[in-house]
């Protein structure tokens, strides 16, 4: 089979090679799945990168361990390896379920179409792989492909961060920082439907107008407007209580510096290549707090009934478009490095995806 790997953590796209690999076989608890489509997410960047390996090191559970022999762990249990290549890249895709290991909840899903949230070292761009079942779930027919093959990554991310980390109540402010995003337009759309106040941070004006007709309640421009002026003008100086980030630098400094009393940033993501300059004050002075979010490490944490609970709200918000997004541009999985390039890109819009395979 064909599959997408890379050798040692690259900076090149083109270090990305597609070779004929055996396929994978199913142990107990998965299933082995032909793949249809996988979109280019970040996280798939910081895996081809190795942006989580060298931010891995830096924790203390891994303190110590910088040579590149040594294994890092994504947890204190020392239980989530951190994989090191080679090994196909992807993180989430939908595909066709055609065998299972043993085990009632892999041999359920036998002939479905799923959406799956995969990863190094069994990425999803490839032709086929495996997968926890666990980590899979059977997708109606009124997901489509495209949809489908994002179901995890922002979605979830997007709910979890809004539902069950901040818990930004109705009538709160919440600032999102690259609001044009996939996932920034998502958190629009559900403070429409859950009744709290989205403000959006932009770098120009290509997402404005689409951004207030999703219905955000307003959006600031950083390259002609000055961000804390505007959110002390539109929350009449009250600052905002909630804000997500994924930028990291200084623009998330200047957010912390929008948040009002008791206000409450969440970190998921750094897009600026500098560090975030946290001056001490700026958190004592409205008491308040920064945290930082990582989806798996969320979703590990969480008891069965917490995540099947997470799971359903999911899959009503994607049947109802709440996480609707635009498919800017469909690559072969040959041209893997092209595709890479163009997510890359700066200022893009819309989800760069992989196409293995047609249903």
């Amino acid at each position: 089979m064909k599959s997408a790997r890379i050798h040692a953590f690259a900076e090149n796209p083109d270090d990305i090679q597609v070779v004929d690999v055996a396929k994978p076989a199913p142990v107990a608890g998965q299933v082995f799945v032909r793949m249809l489509m996988s979109p280019v997410n970040p996280s798939d960047l910081n895996c081809l990168h190795g942006t989580y390996r060298h931010a891995l090191e830096r924790v203390v559970w891994n303190y110590g361990k910088h040579d590149p022999s040594q294994t890092v762990f994504y947890d204190p249990t020392l239980s989530n390896a951190c994989p090191m290549p080679p090994h196909a890249l992807g993180g989430e895709g939908v595909g066709i379920v055609e065998d299972a290991g043993s085990g009632f909840l892999a041999r359920r899903l036998l002939g479905k179409r799923i959406a799956l949230a995969s990863g190094p070292p069994n990425g999803t761009w490839q032709e086929y792989t495996v997968v926890d079942a666990k980590r899979a779930v059977a997708l109606p027919d009124a997901i489509s492909n495209e949809q489908g093959a994002m179901y995890f990554v922002n979605p979830i991310t997007a709910y979890v961060l809004t539902r069950e980390v901040l818990r930004v109540p109705r009538g709160g402010w919440l600032l999102v920082t690259a609001a044009g995003s996939a996932l920034g337009k998502s958190v629009v759309r559900l403070g429409k439907l859950y009744g709290f106040k989205t403000l959006c941070v932009v770098r120009g004006s290509a997402n404005t107008q689409e951004l207030l007709q999703l219905g955000a309640d307003a959006v600031v421009e950083t390259s002609t407007q000055k961000l804390q002026a505007e959110v002390f003008r539109i929350t009449q100086g009250k600052g905002v209580g909630y804000a997500i980030d994924c930028v990291g630098g200084e623009l998330a400094a200047e957010v912390l510096r929008c948040l009002g009393l008791d206000g409450h940033m969440a970190l998921y993501g750094r897009l600026a290549n500098s560090p975030m300059q946290l001056t001490v004050r700026d958190l004592m002075m409205p008491v308040a707090s920064v945290s930082g979010f990582l989806l798996p490490n969320w979703m590990a944490q969480q008891s069965p009934l917490k995540l099947l609970s997470v799971m359903r709200a999911v899959k009503k918000l994607t049947v109802q478009g709440v996480f609707a997004t635009e498919v800017a541009e469909v690559y072969a999985l040959d041209q893997v490095a092209d595709a890479v390039r163009a997510a890359s890109r700066s200022g893009r819009t819309g989800k760069v995806m992989l196409r293995m395979a047609s249903a």
